[in-house]
Order: C-alpha cells, then structure tokens, then sequence
C-alpha cells in the first residue's frame, strides 16, 4: 500500500529539483521560450505585466508535458518491479532500492560521482519550437521531460527507484505525479510573479545550494531508512497515528 510518507517524500524530491543550482538559473530562459514574450518585453515594466496570462498558460502546458513523461516513467518503473518481484524477492528489493536511493543522495550533495545521470541527453530544442511560445510550451515540457539535467537527475532517479519499490504500475504513476507536482507547482508560482518581481529567480538562485545540501542529506538518510526496513516501520507507525480509533 502507498504510504503518504512515500507520496510527501518524492513530492519533496520534485521541489529539491526545482531548485537544484542547474534549474534555477534557466528559469528566465524557459519562461521566455514558453510564453513567447522576448527578454526585453519581459524586462519592461510597462510591457511584462501584460504578458502574465500567457506565461501562466506556457507554464501550465509546459509543466503538463514534463508531468506527462514522468508518469510513463512512474508506470514502467512500478510495472516492470511488479512483473520482476517473485516470492521472498519484496525485501531485496526494499534493500537494493535503499542503496540506490542513498547513493542519488550522496551525488547529489557531491560526494560521490555517477556519470550516468550526469550526461545530458542529446535533445534539443528546435528553432521553430522555441518560437511558438504557448502553442509549443506542452512539448518544450515533453523534450524537457525527455532531455533533462545532469544535476537533478540524482532526484528523478530517487522518484522513480521509490516508483520501483511501490511495485505497482498505478503507484508508480501516482508518485511521479506528486514528483512533478513538487517541481512543477513552484515554476508556475515563479510564471505568476515574475510579471510583478523579475529578480525572483536571482533571488530564488541564492538558496540553491544550501537547499541542494539539505535535500541530498534527507535523501542519503531515506535511503538508509529503506535500506534497514526502518522505513516500513515508520510508515506504519504513521499510518497507525492517523488512524481514528
């Protein structure tokens, strides 16, 4: 059964991407290539407050296309663990699962190195694309979703070995989608102020790393908890406390 600790965690690991030091400092880029407004338009006070309906709409569409890659992401992940898990094979899951989950963890805080998830794929943005704004903004996310960023793929990583553990397609799906929420909810935030407040993603940039740090700290320490079966208890416990008597 879905634990709403494992939902909360990997809706964490969605924000701990969104402000990875890789994400934030593209934020004025992507709002650009979603919208259509150029940087200048965007830049003049006069003119950008004018354009907050169709960054809020570029933002939507683009987040739904990320989201979209996910949960077939989520899907497999969970489909595949459900057909591989046989009897006696749930807790080597569990175990292996911990360890990877804490190794993303400590690549993400820079400790150890995993090439893999530090190449960005081949997947660029085609001129037309990045010039139709809005209409394009759902398959910028899905190129995004496809494509994505060596230093936040730690945190996709860690979604999709929890989507994994769940061992059930529909689970799988349903934590990339509280994944994607977690990354998804804070840009299109930013699309709505950043009419009114230009410097927020500098701003936003200052907290990148320390967040980073703490967000690979709680990961290394889920892994763990995963790893021991600490984890299963502790979702119990919780789900035992929430329980009317």
């Amino acid at each position: 059964m879905l634990s709403f600790a494992t939902v909360a965690a990997t809706f964490a690991a969605g924000l701990a991407s969104f402000v990875a030091p890789c994400t934030l400092p593209l934020l004025p880029a992507y709002l650009t290539i979603v919208s259509g407004a150029g940087a200048a338009e965007l830049t003049d006070s006069r003119q950008r407050r004018g354009f907050r309906g169709r960054l809020l709409a570029g933002s939507l569409l683009y987040v739904a296309g990320f989201t979209f890659v996910f949960v077939l992401l989520g899907l497999t992940a969970g489909g595949i663990s459900r057909i591989a898990q046989g009897p006696g094979t749930g807790r080597v899951v569990e175990i292996t699962g911990g360890v990877l989950v804490a190794l993303f963890g400590l690549a993400i805080v820079g400790v150890v190195r995993v090439g893999w998830l530090e190449r960005v794929r081949g997947i660029r943005l085609p001129e037309r694309l990045q010039r139709r704004g809005v209409g394009g903004a759902f398959l910028v996310g899905v190129v995004f979703g496809l494509g994505w960023t060596p230093c936040v793929g730690p945190y996709l990583a860690a979604a999709l070995t929890f989507a994994a553990i769940s061992s059930h397609a529909a689970a799988g799906a349903l934590l990339l989608v509280a994944y994607s929420l977690g990354l998804g909810l804070p840009f299109i935030a930013v699309a709505l102020l950043y009419a009114s407040l230009p410097e927020l993603p500098r701003r936003l940039n200052r907290l990148a790393r320390p967040l980073t740090i703490a967000g690979g700290a709680v990961t290394v320490a889920l892994g763990i908890l995963i790893a021991t079966g600490a984890y299963s208890h502790l979702t119990s416990y919780l789900a035992q406390l929430s329980t009317p008597h």
